[in-house]
């Protein structure tokens, strides 16, 4: 039988996974994610995985597994269920709560299915078996497959083999070698962490550091991680708690977080601890932690507008501690920066984990990945979720452990790895792309338009109005041009308004037509901005007469 492998994103790139098992009448996706956005995507909020895939393969039944609640593995699901209704959707109770609130703000309904620890069930060819695993979130899972029978996959996207975590799940590495005692064929292993040495350290590494800061901070503490990563959030408490400070929880995603992991057990607190925002002004500085959104210094968030004097009656002071608990995702460096500067700047002081051990990774080092091969013993080894550098040294690290070259299997977003009898055969190219949403219209934006957006926000736009009932006989005065985005000296203006009323003194010659007035213009505009400024502005020409064109 012939069995195939595809992504619809995650490979190559952080963020925006998306991996289809099929066989020839059954599908199995497993995750559907966002990439978050960099700041040259203007007026782009989300980007997901273009679906165009799904339609070449909609006759046949279909599944989506989530691996666990994190934005690049859920966040698209409510744009797929969308344009495919029929998709059943496989998760666990932990994850399902916070993608049901993603679904009800897009008011969708789907057919959900409970995931039961280790306990496997059917999806026509396929033989599925979630066993929860360790990362930085509740709920996680790595999925195992057994293919007609016969080929068996071990899928396993973000992991740590942490086996004393907080309040996560420990690695069960019993299982997984269990599992693995025979080897398997297929594994599809996380490579995010690969190019660091050793074993990711656990969660509780970085609570000495924690404490550190909640004991020799001063004034107020600002602290912020990534909203999931609540295993984090339970080190805060029991700081706060321990140094005699009450807890603010500044920003939705963090509210919605701290009750998601409350109403499962998985974090623990008096009551009397939380406070609001009116009650915090009753105490003295050295009495308050706010925990808030913002670790990456997303524009929106609650440390980005307080660092900028721009949320409700929260204002930097000095001797408040900011503590940024989480890594840097590349590209949002430049954010962090400018907040950090802000703090500094209004007496503040900011800790990462550059100064203290404050932060550890939810995904697999070197020895972890190591690990995961000796026990899991795969004949084939593909990278995943992670940029092109990332699956390059997961695959260095493979073949050094061993494992023939042939075997380790190179692959990015569009590609689809065909097995046949057990063994590799072939990759082939399937339709795949982004697509931008702009979360204010709810619309998708395509790259052309995304690059006509660029282009405003780097050269600007002229808007060029003529009033002239008969262009044959235009005036200066019957032109108005307005720029946006830039400016340029009042005697350029006029010298552009008169190579365009130029317009009326071209004759026509021969066999060559006089172009049209708004054709003309656009050019001369073009030509003129080209030549003297090497800008290439958007150009719009409005003809306020019907017979003016």
């Amino acid at each position: 039988m012939k069995i195939s492998v595809s992504s619809l994103g995650g490979v190559g790139e952080i963020g925006m996974n998306m991996y289809i098992y099929e066989t020839d009448r059954y599908a199995v996706i497993v995750d559907c994610g966002v990439k978050f956005t960099k700041s040259d995507e203007i007026g782009v909020d989300l980007i997901i995985p273009d679906f165009s895939y799904i339609e070449t393969i909609k006759y046949k039944k279909i599944m989506l597994i989530i691996t666990h609640a994190h934005e690049d593995h859920i966040g698209a699901v409510p744009y797929l269920i969308k344009e495919y209704p029929d998709i059943a959707v496989v998760c666990g109770r932990y994850s399902w709560d916070i993608l049901n609130k993603r679904l009800d703000e897009h008011n969708i309904s789907v057919n959900q299915i409970y995931i039961e620890d280790f306990k496997s069930f059917e999806w026509g060819d396929f033989e599925i078996t979630a066993y929860p695993i360790s990362h930085s979130i509740h709920g996680t899972y790595a999925v195992m497959l057994k293919i007609a029978e016969e080929f068996k996959v071990v899928h396993i996207s973000d992991y740590k083999i942490d086996s004393s975590p907080v309040t996560c799940t420990p690695f069960p590495l019993k299982e997984f070698i269990s599992f693995g005692k025979d080897g398997i064929d297929l594994l599809m292993a996380d490579s995010t962490n690969v190019i660091k040495n050793g074993f990711t350290k656990g969660e509780y590494q970085v609570t000495k550091g924690i404490e550190e800061v909640f004991k020799k901070a001063s004034g107020r503490i600002f602290f912020t991680t990534f909203a999931s990563n609540t295993e984090r959030l339970q080190t805060v408490f029991n700081a706060a708690e321990k140094y005699g400070r009450k807890v603010a929880l500044e920003g939705s995603s963090m509210i919605k977080h701290v009750d998601t992991a409350r109403k499962h057990g998985r974090l623990s607190f008096n009551d009397d601890i939380l406070i609001s925002r009116k009650q915090v002004e009753k105490l003295d500085d050295n009495k308050i932690c706010f925990i808030a959104t913002g670790s990456q210094g997303e524009g929106v968030s609650v440390i980005t507008k307080i660092a900028e004097n721009d949320y409700s009656n929260i204002k930097v002071r000095k001797n408040d501690t900011f503590i940024f608990s989480s890594r840097i995702i590349p590209g949002n460096e430049h954010r962090l920066i400018y907040i950090m500067n802000n703090v500094y700047a209004k007496g503040g002081s900011v800790i990462t984990a550059d100064d203290l051990p404050i932060h550890v990774s939810g995904h697999a080092a070197k020895e972890d990945a190591l690990l995961l091969l000796k026990i899991l013993k795969p004949k084939y080894l593909v990278p995943i979720h992670g940029e092109v550098q990332h699956l390059v040294k997961h695959k260095k690290l493979a073949a050094d452990y061993g494992m023939h070259d042939e075997n380790i299997i190179f692959f990015l977003s569009g590609n689809k790895i065909i097995f046949e009898n057990g063994s590799f055969k072939e990759m082939q190219e399937i339709p795949a792309g982004k697509r931008y949403v702009d979360l204010n219209t709810e619309e998708f934006l395509t790259s052309d338009g995304l690059k006509e957006r660029k282009k405003l926000a780097i050269n600007g736009a002229v808007v060029v109005v003529n009033s002239a009932e008969n262009v044959e006989n235009i005036k200066e005065d019957d032109i108005i041009i307005q720029l946006i985005g830039f400016s340029i000296e009042k005697e350029y203006i006029n010298i552009l308004k008169q190579s365009i009323i130029e317009y009326s003194q071209i004759e026509e010659s021969g066999i060559n037509q006089k172009i049209e007035f708004s054709e003309y213009t656009e050019q001369t505009v073009k030509r003129f901005f080209k030549k003297r400024f090497n800008r290439r502005p958007f150009i719009s020409i409005i003809n306020t007469h019907n017979g003016a064109v």
